[in-house]
């Protein structure tokens, strides 16, 4: 039995001696890598992120990590697609205690590393085993939690307007409009069909003969239908939202406008015109709302997530609305939260779309589009 005074280092590499496993299985691949004039960085973006439809804040977030990854792992001596453990938990602490930055950007910047590394496990030009990943096994032993998270900034509609005001694009004005107003998760929003959406417009109907046909729409005119289960959806629950006449206005403008492709999705992009991906909405916000609201020593950045907590806060702190009426608009279960302050009773409490329109369209808030 091993000495539980040993370090934990001692008795991994016991144990893996004792059955033939190697601890640092990229090592030996380091000098074939620098041997050939191949960058394997350069082959992830060609063959995954140039394929995407990806915006280019997104293209630069990627690009960015890499050029630190590689800098990094330069210094180490090592060569940047033959990490260990060690060298990934090392660049988080260089991250944060060199470079000064939360535990949520490093967060962000392993998720992108381990997506090239992913890529490596599936292509068989590669070496890497598919039984080893640095650094989704440091990631598992390293605390990247933000302790006393910050808030979003309150910002009054008197702002949202004006901001809005500044967006040129049709879609791009649409687009935020759309969270702020309806309290859509970015891949929500992407998610929408053109056969889950009904406005009262002839013009728009003859143009798109598919729009409002889905079963959910039937008899329901102004309205919009947000699954729960398509690919990238959280919410627990399908839901119907009324279209106020703000955003059959917003929208109208940007149908009329849309690229006639025969697309099933409301929302395309700009340069493929294929539906359009979450990162390129992010890209929209921060075009929109930054820098004046980055992150700051007091709050959080507002993101293409603020439309939910603007909505959530909105209907529940400014209109005091009923909580299982506001867990109906975000798409939350009854009873939705910790479950063991759930009673019987919230098993029996359903709220359907009748309960939620006509407050809705009395009270939501005006942003001038």
């Amino acid at each position: 039995m091993s000495d539980p005074r040993q370090s934990t280092d001692t008795q991994r590499a016991e144990l893996a001696a004792a059955f033939g496993r190697d601890l640092d299985p990229l090592e030996e691949f380091q000098a074939t890598f620098r041997q050939r004039d191949i960058d394997p960085f350069l082959l992830f973006e060609a063959d995954v992120l140039e394929t995407k439809d990806l915006g280019r804040r997104t293209l630069d977030g990627y690009h960015s990590t890499f050029r630190d990854w590689r800098e990094f792992m330069d210094a180490q001596g090592r060569h940047p697609a033959c990490p260990n453990e060690e060298h990934v938990k090392a660049f988080a602490r260089f991250e944060m205690d060199e470079k000064g930055n939360a535990a949520s950007t490093v967060t962000n910047k392993f998720q992108r590393l381990n997506t090239a590394y992913k890529y490596w496990q599936d292509d068989p030009a590669f070496p890497h085993p598919q039984d080893y990943n640095p650094f989704q096994l440091a990631r598992s032993k390293l605390d990247l939690s933000d302790d006393g998270k910050k808030e979003p900034p309150r910002l009054p509609v008197e702002k949202l307007r004006e901001v809005l005001s500044d967006v040129n694009h049709v879609r791009d004005r649409a687009v935020i409009a759309c969270q702020l107003k309806l309290g859509l998760r970015a891949t929500e929003l992407c998610n929408i069909k053109l056969s889950e959406v009904t406005i009262e417009n002839a013009e728009l109907n003859r143009h798109y003969p598919e729009m409002g046909t889905h079963s959910a729409l039937e008899e329901i005119q102004n309205a919009v239908y947000i699954p729960h289960d398509r690919d990238g959806n959280k919410s627990q629950r399908p839901r119907l939202l009324p279209l106020d006449d703000e955003i059959r206005r917003v929208l109208l403008r940007y149908l009329l406008t849309r690229p006639d492709n025969g697309s099933e999705w409301l929302f395309l992009s700009h340069t493929t015109y294929a539906q359009m991906h979450r990162d390129y909405v992010a890209d929209i916000w921060e075009e929109a709302f930054q820098p004046e609201y980055d992150e700051s020593e007091n709050h959080a950045a507002v993101t293409s997530h603020f439309g939910r907590h603007r909505f959530t806060t909105y209907w529940r702190v400014e209109r005091d609305l009923n909580r299982e009426l506001i867990k109906y608009m975000r798409g939350d279960t009854a009873g939705a939260g910790n479950i063991q302050e759930r009673g019987a009773i919230d098993e029996y409490i359903h709220t359907y779309y009748e309960d939620i329109e006509p407050t809705y369209r009395k009270n939501i808030y005006k942003l001038s589009v």
